[in-house]
């Protein structure tokens, strides 16, 4: 029994406690299709379906991420609000394990720039997520896609660092395949306002 409360506890310490509710029947871990998740992906899909807001961190940048290649440089504890150009939006992956492996359910993938510039360069892209979570409040894909791209928008929500995108960050690997530049996300998306260049 001792051992049993040990091993509990540890998982506890090692799980962080976010967004408590499931979405359309979708509990804040996630799952696959078929066998358990690993306990570091299943934190990590807690972190992407938070579903609260958090204190801002109005101190932490777009070119702080694109800097941070390690997990441990920022806090992934921390509501951002970060400003950057929209490269492109597009339907998240499907079938993640975030979303359960469903089909019918879906983040939305930002690309966003920190200089309109670089829009067409993939290798500088940072992404921002919009989670089913928010996509009531926020916006479906189309909807989403009309509203912001191509302009300057800010973003608020919360810092998760997609260990799974390593191999494809800029600042963690220069070569393979790069389509990113750091896995540093905003994911989720709170909120986001289109804006001023800056």
């Amino acid at each position: 029994m001792k051992l049993f409360t040990s091993i509990l506890l540890a998982l506890v310490l090692l799980y962080p406690v976010y967004a408590q509710t499931p979405f359309d029947g979708c509990a804040p871990e996630g799952k696959r299709k078929k066998g358990n998740l690993p306990v570091r992906e299943a934190a990590m899909n807690r972190m992407k379906n938070r579903d609260d807001v958090g204190t801002i961190d109005h101190s932490i940048t777009i070119q702080d991420l694109i800097k941070s290649p390690e997990q441990t440089d920022l806090d992934e504890n921390t509501a951002v609000e970060i400003t950057a150009f929209v490269a492109d939006v597009i339907k998240g992956t499907p079938r993640e394990t975030c979303n359960c492996a469903r089909k019918d359910i879906a983040d939305i993938h930002i690309d966003v720039v920190a200089k309109q510039k670089d829009r067409n360069n993939n290798d500088k892209y940072v992404i921002v997520e919009i989670s089913p979570r928010f996509q009531e409040q926020l916006g479906d894909l189309k909807t989403v896609k009309k509203m912001i791209t191509g302009k300057w928008v800010k973003f608020t929500g919360w810092l998760t660092y997609d260990y799974k995108h390593r191999s494809n960050a800029r600042n963690v690997k220069k070569t393979g395949n790069i389509w990113r530049a750091t896995a540093w996300e905003v994911h989720p998306v709170t909120a986001f306002k289109v804006v001023s260049a800056p």
